[in-house]
């Protein structure tokens, strides 16, 4: 990047107003004078996730993203075949003969030993796809926090020293727009969408040739992520950002952990589900859809009920398949992929209000606050420590009253030869301990 080329250049700053907008309307306070917060977003489908109410059962009544249309396909041609086989079934064979026969206990046993090894794979599948489906966005969230964090240690350590305000908010004017381009890229990596799902913060004043270069790579992560920290490493040495070195070495940390964790996302989408388990898997469902048809009719069902345990059977097994093929390659535009244009919309607007002036300011006090609730705090805090510590807190207590013979006093009654202003110390003693004491068997 080449500031002395203008990150605000004259007629950007004179051709948008001093309030802007966010793609979502939200109006942005003034404040940055370098240039308006304005956020590009490229033309393209949008698509959302798919939200409901768990506790109303209606918000589940929908055809987008069910997998029901797809499981009837199945479903329905072989209920249709069960009806049909049943039909020629009755014609061409006895069938009060074929009601009196009960399966052998080999064929009971090949149907439940069939039944479960494709259930187990089937169910397996799923699991594995929704396994992956969590994963990727635990990583892609993870990254997105600890990007943020690092630009807010960076803005919060940035100098406040007048001479260099200047170079302050040309640092977080590239700041920002960098740390915004280079999530754009990973989210665009990680998916097979194209950049136009994506968007990033403006980049008018910053140095097209680089910006140029940027493109033309094919590592436009690495690039971006180069940059960032190269501009980091000046800025510290110029005195810009006022931050120690275990600070700034986490500033660091926290851009590679992110970087990791967006490539290590990058896998679900790079490696399939492995060829030999999507094959049998699918072998598997298509022999067993057509098994119940005959083996209906062979045990003695009726028409109605053949075609019924037909469709059950068969709509069960391939909505869960097809739920397992949605959601394993969880980086798309589908309705139940995760939501990666709304994180993306998310990161840019915080990156925007970190760079408010209100953000980076301290609240000031304006009037003395309420002592009372510190006190009742101390107190709950010493009736707490009470129970636990009662030995201790007996030393304390004795310390205050001051130095008196109390070996003797709790030993001796009303009639004692002690002075009287002494009885009353150690009988309120006496009574301090067996409060002390009882408070310590209630607690134990």
């Amino acid at each position: 990047l080449n500031p002395s080329r203008g990150l605000c250049s004259e007629e950007f700053a004179g051709s948008w107003p001093g309030r802007s907008q966010l793609c979502d309307g939200t109006s942005l306070a003034d404040g940055f004078p370098c240039a308006p917060f304005r956020t590009c977003l490229c033309s393209g489908p949008s698509r959302r996730m798919i939200h409901y109410v768990a506790e109303n059962p209606l918000s589940l009544v929908r055809w987008r993203g069910s997998v029901v249309p797809r499981a009837c396909t199945w479903a329905v041609p072989c209920s249709a075949l069960a009806v049909l086989y049943s039909y020629v079934f009755h014609v061409w064979t006895d069938w009060s003969h074929s009601l009196e026969e009960e399966p052998t206990k080999f064929e009971v046993t090949a149907w439940g030993l069939i039944t479960y090894v494709i259930g187990f794979l089937v169910v397996f599948r799923a699991q594995h796809a929704y396994n992956r489906y969590w994963e990727g966005i635990t990583l892609v969230e993870r990254a997105c926090g600890v990007w943020l964090n690092g630009v807010s240690n960076l803005i919060a350590f940035c100098s406040t020293d007048p001479a260099k305000q200047e170079q302050v908010e040309e640092f977080q004017y590239v700041l920002s727009r960098l740390m915004s381009l280079l999530f754009c890229y990973c989210m665009s990596d990680i998916t097979n969408l194209d950049r136009s799902h994506f968007f990033h913060l403006d980049l008018s004043g910053i140095d097209p040739a680089c910006l140029e270069y940027l493109e033309a790579t094919s590592a436009k992560q690495n690039v971006a992520l180069q940059w960032l920290q190269r501009m980091i490493v000046e800025c510290n040495r110029s005195g810009v950002i006022d931050i120690g070195a275990p600070i700034l070495s986490r500033v660091f940390q926290e851009l590679s952990i992110g970087i990791v964790h967006l490539m290590d996302a990058k896998k679900i989408s790079v490696v399939p589900y492995p060829f030999g388990f999507a094959q049998i898997v699918w072998v598997m469902l298509v022999f067993f859809s057509l098994l119940p048809v005959p083996v209906m009719c062979a045990i003695g069902m009726s028409t109605q009920k053949a075609a019924g345990y037909t469709f059950l059977i068969v709509f069960v097994f391939w909505s869960v398949h097809h739920l397992a093929i949605q959601i394993e390659q969880p980086f798309g535009d589908a309705p139940n992929d995760l939501p990666l244009a709304q994180v993306n919309h998310r990161f840019n607007k915080v990156l925007v209000r970190l760079l408010e002036m209100t953000a980076q300011e301290t609240p000031n006090l304006l009037k003395k606050p309420d002592m009372s609730m510190r006190f009742m705090q101390r107190k709950s805090s010493l009736e707490q420590t009470l129970p636990q510590r009662p030995q201790t807190m007996m030393k304390k207590v004795r310390s205050l009253l001051g130095e008196m013979d109390f070996s003797r006093a709790e030993g001796v009654g009303p009639d004692s030869s002690l002075p009287s202003s002494r009885r009353g110390t150690a009988a309120s003693m006496s009574s301090l301990d067996s409060e002390i004491t009882r408070r310590s068997a209630s607690s134990a």
